[in-house]
């Protein structure tokens, strides 16, 4: 408005002026003003574009021609929304960052140094991806820290991981859970250790020459890669097989040829019909020579070299377990439970006076018989039985006996893997009642708490079996063969018998 009353008032005062001093008709404006007709107006002044980047636009004083700027506090703080500029950023926090020291590693683990490992116990092993261990154990067996045994590598005695199966090992690394053999250490354990480039079949030197969970059987020429342990729920890979061998069910590669068993060294191996587990007809690659002689376990007559496999046992007795075939073998401990898993053998070979027996065996008598029997194999004396025995198959014991004698004459007494019914003549007891047959009774010592059995023997009975001899003292007897007091129930003798023709157990 009050620009308005400004317009007016030049156009009036203007046009006054100029007729006053020119006394004519003649008008003129001020400055900054037109003449339009008889009217002054002001000339309109074409303002710059506003960059609206820039800021706002700024109002012009009419009467100054200055931007007409509002007068600013320079004390005040803005007048502005606080969600408009954002919240001042610490760049240090108050609270320092928590880092943690990564933890130590056990045996077994992946490392690069020593530093990785627990510090002070073990270090970094040059195996692949590095293996946290300890080497200064010096016995095979022995516990060390954590999951671990202490194991000979052939170069140096290290802690090593056990485990129960591949996935506990570091398999994407090549490491697999591999079960021993008594050749390495003494040990029958299983240990993560790296795996090489050998598969089942193959020659090697040692278990880390085989990959995966492979050991390396020695006892073969060339060595052989193969997995001990296997069975219902543990079956083989592919291309292999279970089959018993030495005592233990081992996977072993299958084959249709012998070609397809020979290796780069060129060692004897043979394409041998076995079963495997279930009794179904497999073949596998074996040294034959070795595969499965005399005294070998058994369950068909296939898992031999010698196409004889003698059964030992079928089941357990109903009191102590043992093993048995029938109910007569367990005496005052029957019945015997029959149970297809317990029925074990061991392999043989027909014999007689006029057939040997192969080395290292002896030709044992059979039940009633003199004149034949089964090779069966030497062993050293008692407590020759067991895992990693000679007599390794359930049901044998290393008795002492008279073998039936080979073509060249009469065999000594030896040691040989036999059987030993319960309550047969030379079984333990001590009582009667624990001796199987008529006229069957307990021969103890002095204090009545150890003995064995005896049975009636003549020319008219059945002889005695393997690890007693008829002796007839007014009252005969099969009495127990022995070679020393260490054949004998305890506080009883070995003592010469004439009637005997050797010695056997007596009470002093």
């Amino acid at each position: 408005m009050r620009g308005q009353q400004r317009v007016a008032h030049w156009a009036i005062v203007g046009l006054s002026l100029a007729a006053l001093a020119c006394g004519g008709t003649k008008y003129t404006c001020p400055s900054g003003y037109k003449l339009n007709g008889q009217n002054c107006y002001p000339i309109e002044q074409v303002q710059p574009a506003q960059d609206t980047a820039a800021g706002p636009d700024i109002l012009v004083d009419q009467d100054t021609g200055e931007p007409d700027v509002p007068v600013v506090d320079e004390q005040a703080p803005p007048d502005i929304l606080d969600s408009d500029v954002p919240a001042p950023v610490d760049a240090k926090p108050d609270v320092k960052a928590d880092i943690k020291t990564p933890p130590k590693k056990a045996v077994g683990a992946a490392c690069v140094d020593d530093s990785d490992c627990v510090s002070g116990v073990l270090t970094c092993y040059s195996w692949p991806g590095g293996y946290c261990s300890a080497t200064t154990c010096k016995a095979g067996g022995v516990v060390c820290p954590g999951a671990s045994t202490c194991w000979s590598s052939g170069t140096a005695d290290l802690c090593a991981a056990t485990c129960d199966d591949n996935p506990d090992c570091r398999t994407t690394e090549g490491y697999g859970c591999k079960r021993l053999s008594q050749a390495f250490g003494g040990l029958d354990a299983k240990f993560c250790l790296p795996g090489g480039k050998g598969g089942l079949g193959m020659g090697c030197a040692g278990p880390l020459d085989c990959t995966g969970s492979a050991t390396c059987l020695t006892d073969m020429a060339g060595g052989y890669c193969a997995r001990l342990g296997c069975g219902l729920g543990d079956d083989c890979d592919a291309g292999s097989a279970c089959v018993m061998r030495n005592g233990k069910p081992t996977c072993l590669k299958t084959c249709g040829l012998d070609a397809d068993c020979q290796i780069a060294t060129k060692q004897a191996r043979k394409c041998v019909a076995k079963t495997d587990l279930t009794k179904k007809p497999v073949q596998v690659c074996l040294d034959s020579s070795k595969a499965a002689p005399v005294g070998a376990p058994c369950v068909v007559d296939l898992d031999c070299d010698t196409k004889m496999c003698v059964i030992y046992a079928k089941g357990t007795c109903a009191t102590g377990g043992a093993p048995c075939l029938s109910d007569g073998g367990c005496g005052a401990s029957a019945p015997c439970n029959l149970d297809p898993a317990a029925e074990k053998g061991a392999c043989g070979s027909p014999c007689s006076a006029d057939k040997g027996c192969p080395i290292n065996s002896l030709c044992i008598p059979g039940v009633g018989s003199t004149q034949a029997g089964t090779c069966q194999p030497l062993c050293k004396g008692p407590g020759d039985e067991g895992t990693g025995a000679t007599c390794n198959v359930p049901g044998t014991m290393c008795i002492y006996g008279d073998p039936i004698a080979p073509p060249a004459g009469s065999a000594p007494p030896s040691y040989s893997c036999a059987q030993q019914p319960s309550g047969s003549a030379g079984a333990p007891c001590t009582a009667n009642a624990d001796c199987a047959g008529a006229g069957s009774s307990c021969l103890t010592n002095a204090a009545g708490n150890a003995g064995y059995c005896a049975s009636n023997c003549s020319a008219a009975m059945p002889p005695c079996n393997f690890g007693s001899v008829c002796v007839d003292t007014g009252l005969a007897m099969c009495m127990k063969r022995c070679s020393g007091d260490y054949d004998c129930p305890v506080q009883m003798a070995c003592v010469q018998s004439v009637q005997a023709g050797g010695k056997v157990c007596m009470t002093p």
